[in-house]
């Protein structure tokens, strides 16, 4: 769909005429390959019988059509699956392959499907405006086929009816445009409050560095200091362009969902209210249990969905109080009408001029149609902003990645069988099973061993869009898992740089994606504009290359923060030796120096970092035995986001040291550590695991020295979260840190050269007085 707010003018396929809703929507985000690939075969079927009955039948001809309704003129275009000639005219057919039982009430089908018979009157209602019909009398009908069956039922539709579906979508869709006309208007008309009351030295230059670097080239790379304001920054360059009309929309992406706090506060600040705004949360944290509704993390949460939807009366637009539908209000609607707040949430972002989400939302495969099928939506007409970008790569990456895991396909086959799939299916089923639970763990597949997967995927995959069984009988989880082998073949085809194939776990097959660049490109040439920003994205040259983007694609800003420079007091602690084979030796010393820093830091907890949960334990259990009165807040697994504000803010004020870890949400989401901890403690550096990824990244490298090879895969990464955790503590002028880095390896050239130049003035200690001496020091 594409829209022109200001000359009132819509450009749209049929089927997103028939599809609009407003509102209510079934989630596509969870719309399996495996429907669209069944749909294809009985298209092909449908093709082919019509072509043995009527051989000059057209099939997939073009409709383009203008249309005026109300002050809005539409230009529909779509393919129609048949016309077929008749005596005393044409049929106009779509095809459509459902999941209900045939023959069946024509008043039933209508109400399950509205949109296939929604579509058929679009076509009907077209052909009178196009000069090819309009010599020719033609009718309508709506050809249906049974998935599992094949038995096929069709019904005509009346002249009548068709006017009556085609206005009855245009009368919404106007509406829906209305609104969106409105949100236009009121944001030319808003007052963009300034990120700052007054800028820091160096935030203007970025300011102007940004305007300029945007006209330059499609995406812009900014990295500034942690605290530096590039969050206020970007969003307030951002509000302004869209108010020039530079972009319709903006989407604001972050890998840690604590970071999307300070952005909903920020982006309040700057528009004060008058602007709406979604922040799009995923399922598990929107799930409610109610009388009305009980959410199941599935698409069955879809069940009465429209029905309850037309009872509530509710429309999308009226959801917002003070610019946006909070997850606490969607679900208490949700327990009240029993709409499933997933959806509510979903059914607002096309009122919003402004989303805010995780990374997936535009670049994991399973969730990007969240954001790509709101109505209205248009990448090229919209700005692109993802914060933390140096976790876009290996995020990306995960995303694309495929595993099987052979007890869940077992009981998927089980499924199947009783559903009544064919027997030579679940056979190539079983036998990629007992392939899966003979592979080695930690091992990568050998070439033969690559090959057989492959072969097995396919066999299976093949026989699959070709059989039938009921599909109806089979739970989600079955469906996802049989329809993810067409997915793991696609992987397994691959090029063999791009993908690790191995079993990281007995029984599990995994295939892993090394380079996501290409995909992460791709994703980003759709928008009109980009901004990937981070503390952290040095040295660019590895980041672009991780990301795709050539040299001479994107414009750099750099933000320079000279308040910084004389924050921070370094020390390396060389008494101790964190690597994974040594650090038990050490723990106690460990734990007696997070006793040390808290005793000179009364009054304000000390905040710990460290490579590993494990690891965080280990030392709590000695610091407990040495000083059982200390209070220490570690840091908790699987919380969602208000519960990870809340640990913060309670261990703030209860706790003598907040053990946190590196690379989390606390280390790189969390601005509530600025000028409210000055001492912390850096536990060795969070090296990646030693495992097939790592060496097939090792062996990818395209340095022949392994040095340099170590260097990008294992401490540059490390060193980037030790470098995000440092630019928690100080985010404003005026805030100082005394930061403890406990461990040899700091000291080692491979890892002290990688330190951020404001913190490479390093003290080192050498023995207990030394720690003693730097501690007391004024």
């Amino acid at each position: 769909m594409q829209i022109d707010l200001l000359k009132r003018t819509v450009s749209m396929n049929v089927g997103e005429v028939a599809n609009f809703r407003q509102g209510a929507r079934s989630d596509s985000s969870g719309y399996a390959p495996w429907r669209a690939k069944i749909g294809q075969k009985w298209h092909k079927t449908a093709e082919a019988h019509t072509l043995l009955i009527t051989p000059d039948a057209k099939f997939e001809q073009s409709f383009k059509a203008h249309w005026q309704h109300h002050d809005w003129s539409f230009i529909i275009q779509g393919r129609i699956d048949q016309v077929i000639p008749e005596a005393d005219g044409i049929v106009l057919r779509e095809v459509k392959s459902i999941q209900q039982q045939l023959p069946c009430a024509e008043e039933t089908l209508i109400e399950l499907y509205p949109t296939y018979f929604a579509q058929t009157a679009i076509y009907k209602c077209l052909a009178h405006v196009l000069p090819e019909f309009s010599e020719t009398s033609h009718r309508a009908e709506l050809h249906c086929i049974n998935i599992d069956s094949g038995v096929v039922q069709t019904i005509p539709i009346d002249d009548e009816s068709c006017q009556r579906l085609f206005e009855q979508q245009l009368d919404a869709l106007t509406q829906f445009l209305d609104q969106r006309r409105s949100n236009r208007v009121r944001l030319n008309e808003i007052t963009i409050q300034p990120a700052f009351e007054e800028l820091r030295e160096g935030q203007a230059e970025v300011f102007e560095q940004l305007q300029s670097a945007g006209l330059q080239s499609q995406t812009v790379l900014l990295e500034a200091p942690t605290g530096f304001g590039k969050t206020g920054i970007v969003l307030e360059h951002a509000l302004k362009q869209m108010q020039a009309g530079l972009y319709e929309r903006c989407i604001y992406l972050t890998s840690k969902s604590t970071g999307q706090l300070e952005t909903i506060r920020q982006l309040q600040a700057i528009a004060v209210n008058a602007l709406n705004f979604m922040q799009m949360r995923n399922r598990n944290e929107h799930a409610i249990e109610s009388a009305a509704h009980t959410c199941t993390g599935d698409r069955q949460c879809e069940d009465g969905l429209l029905e309850n939807w037309r009872k509530a009366d509710l429309h999308a637009c009226d959801l917002f109080t003070n610019g946006t539908l909070t997850l606490e209000r969607a679900q208490q609607i949700g327990a009240q009408t029993g709409v499933c707040p997933y959806t509510l949430t979903k059914s607002c972002l096309a009122f919003s001029e402004v989303w805010i989400g995780d990374l997936n939302y535009v670049f994991a495969p399973q969730s990007e149609t969240v954001f790509q099928d709101v109505y209205g939506f248009d990448p090229q007409k919209t700005l692109l902003i993802v914060d933390e970008a140096h976790n876009l790569p290996d995020r990306a990456a995960a995303a694309l990645s495929a595993e099987l895991k052979a007890t869940d396909f077992i009981f998927a086959l089980e499924e199947l069988r009783a559903a009544g799939a064919p027997r030579k299916l679940i056979s190539i089923g079983n036998e990629l099973s007992r392939f899966i639970s003979s592979l080695k763990p930690g091992n990568v597949l050998s070439t033969n061993e690559a090959y057989e997967a492959l072969d097995l995927c396919e066999d299976f995959a093949e026989q699959l869009q070709s059989a039938s069984f009921d599909y109806g009988a089979l739970p989600p989880f079955a469906l996802d898992c049989i329809w993810s082998l067409p997915l793991l073949a696609e992987c397994l085809a691959g090029q063999s740089h791009e993908w690790l194939f191995w079993s990281p776990n007995s029984g599990v097959l995994q295939a892993t994606c090394l380079d996501a660049s290409d995909w992460i490109a791709s994703k980003l040439k759709t928008f009109s504009a980009s901004v990937l920003m981070s503390a952290t994205l040095s040295p660019i040259e590895t980041f672009s290359q991780s990301v795709g983007i050539p040299k001479e694609a994107f414009s750099y800003v750099k933000g320079m923060a000279a308040w910084r420079e004389n924050a921070y007091d370094i020390a390396i602690d060389l008494r101790v030796d964190t690597r994974l084979k040594r650090r038990s030796q050490y723990h106690e010393t460990t734990a007696r120096t997070v006793a040390s820093l808290i005793q000179q830091s009364p009054g304000e907890p000390v905040a710990v970092f460290f490579a590993s949960y494990q690891y965080a334990e280990n030392i709590r259990t000695y610091l407990e035995a040495i000083h059982p009165e200390l209070r220490v807040a570690m840091q908790p697994r699987g919380v969602n986001l208000a519960e990870q504000e809340g640990f913060i803010d309670s261990g703030l004020i209860l706790a003598d040291a907040l053990f946190l870890i590196l690379g989390s949400s606390y280390a790189e989401g969390v601005d509530k550590l600025g000028g409210k901890v000055r001492l912390l403690m850096i536990v060795g550096p969070a090296l990646a695991e030693v495992n097939a990824i790592q060496t097939a990244k090792m062996d990818a490298h395209p340095s022949n020295q392994r040095e340099v090879a170590f260097s990008d895969i294992y401490i540059q990464p490390a060193m980037r979260r030790i470098h995000q955790a440092l630019g928690r503590i100080v985010r404003a002028p005026g805030h100082k840190a005394r930061v403890l880095l406990h461990g040899r390896r700091f000291a080692e050239a491979a890892y002290h050269s990688q330190i951020a130049p404001e913190y490479s003035n390093t003290r080192r200690l050498k023995k207990d007085s030394d720690l003693d001496s730097w501690l007391n020091q004024p």
